[in-house]
């Protein structure tokens, strides 16, 4: 008695046992050892399915010296009364087999479904929140058989879109300002609501380029802080400040010489100075004149005679703005004056009535001064 590994199973089995725990098939008297490999298989196979050995033939043996003179007779098996029976065919592993390719089928089912699962989802959530009509549609025609729910969110989703497209078509042919204004209003997440603000801007700035005026450019900016044309309505801004007067610089002006002929009433030499630039163009025709030339005017216009001097500004200023150097503005500036004297010397003149042109710097300063004499007494 021996142990074997069973020929069908490989289980390890006893040679002289009726069958094998293991898969049940014949052991006892139905199995033969290959003498050449030692191959355990079953009797009525015709050769060993290893080295396929005739089963019915003897051992290979090397020769054997012959050691005596004898003659040898050979030993003549018996032919078997019958043919060996066919090899029984064995399903176990066909059967395994199987089992495994359904398996892996299945697994590759579950990943390549729950991959499409996933690409769904990932579209759904797009679709939902797109406004373009072509998406929305495109998911509709991909996924037919997929998630019902996802499918009448979005046939919804669709069919509110279409109406809005239809109303908008209404609003662009009846180019209304207050429409498209009501239109971006109620429809914000609409994908014309761009295009709707975009025509009312457009819209706007035409009005504005009628006018041309600075209420208007600023009205704009106002109402369209991104606006397309803020930068030019911004610029055009600019350009009117350098040459509209503004209030503010119609009362700088007019305090500036009102403090520049006070200072001379006042014979306050540092008051008038403080009022003029470092460096005029020119000064009662003098050209390049300095703050020197004009303390100069001071102390000569007081002549012996005179015990006071007023001087009366008559509030009829033209004032013009032109662009000076640097982004900065300058000032033409033209009014009347009265000058009123108190003399010892009754023959002179006590009245003179002047014409002063001037100009004022973009730092606030007198750069230029003339006087003409209109009239005397």
């Amino acid at each position: 008695m021996a142990i074997i590994n069973c020929p069908e199973c490989g289980h390890q089995v006893s040679d002289m046992a009726p069958t094998c725990p293991g898969c049940g098939v014949e052991i006892a008297g139905k199995v033969v050892k290959c003498p050449d490999c030692g191959e355990i298989y079953f009797r009525n196979q015709m050769l060993c399915p290893t080295c396929h050995r005739p089963t019915t033939s003897t051992p290979t043996q090397r020769p054997v010296p012959v050691r005596h003179t004898e003659p040898i007779t050979p030993v003549v098996k018996p032919k078997p009364e019958h043919e060996p029976e066919p090899e029984k065919k064995s399903y176990t592993k066909l059967i395994v087999s199987l089992v495994v390719a359904l398996a892996l089928c299945g697994v590759v089912a579950f990943y390549y479904n729950d991959m499409n699962r996933q690409k769904e989802e990932t579209d759904f959530a797009l679709a939902a929140q797109s406004t373009d009509p072509l998406v929305i549609e495109e998911y509709l025609n991909k996924y037919k058989d997929m998630n019902p729910e996802h499918r009448d969110s979005l046939q919804a989703r669709l069919a509110v879109i279409q109406e809005m497209d239809k109303e908008w078509t209404d609003v662009v042919v009846s180019g209304s300002r207050d429409q498209l204004e009501h239109y971006a209003k109620t429809h914000p997440d609409s994908p014309h609501k761009a295009e709707a603000l975009d025509k009312l801007d457009s819209m706007d700035y035409a009005h504005v380029m009628k006018d041309k005026t600075m209420d208007a450019f600023a009205q704009y900016v106002k109402q369209h802080p991104n606006g397309r044309f803020v930068n030019d309505a911004n610029a055009a801004i600019d350009a009117i400040k350098m040459t509209q007067l503004q209030p503010e610089e119609t009362k700088m002006v007019k305090a500036l010489f009102k403090k520049f002929f006070q200072s001379v009433n006042s014979r306050n030499e540092g008051g008038m100075l403080a009022t003029v630039a470092d460096q005029l163009t020119n000064f009662l025709g003098q050209s390049s004149a300095g703050k020197a030339d004009v303390a100069t005017f001071l102390k000569k216009i007081y002549k012996s005679d005179i015990t006071n001097m007023n001087w009366h500004i008559i509030d009829d200023y033209k004032i013009e703005k032109k662009a000076g150097t640097k982004g900065a503005a300058d000032y033409v500036v033209q009014f009347t004056a009265e000058q009123n004297i108190s003399r010892t010397d009754a023959t002179q003149p006590t009245y003179n009535r002047y014409q002063i042109s001037a100009t004022v710097s973009s730092d606030g300063k007198i750069s230029g001064l003339n006087m003409k004499r209109l009239s005397q007494n």
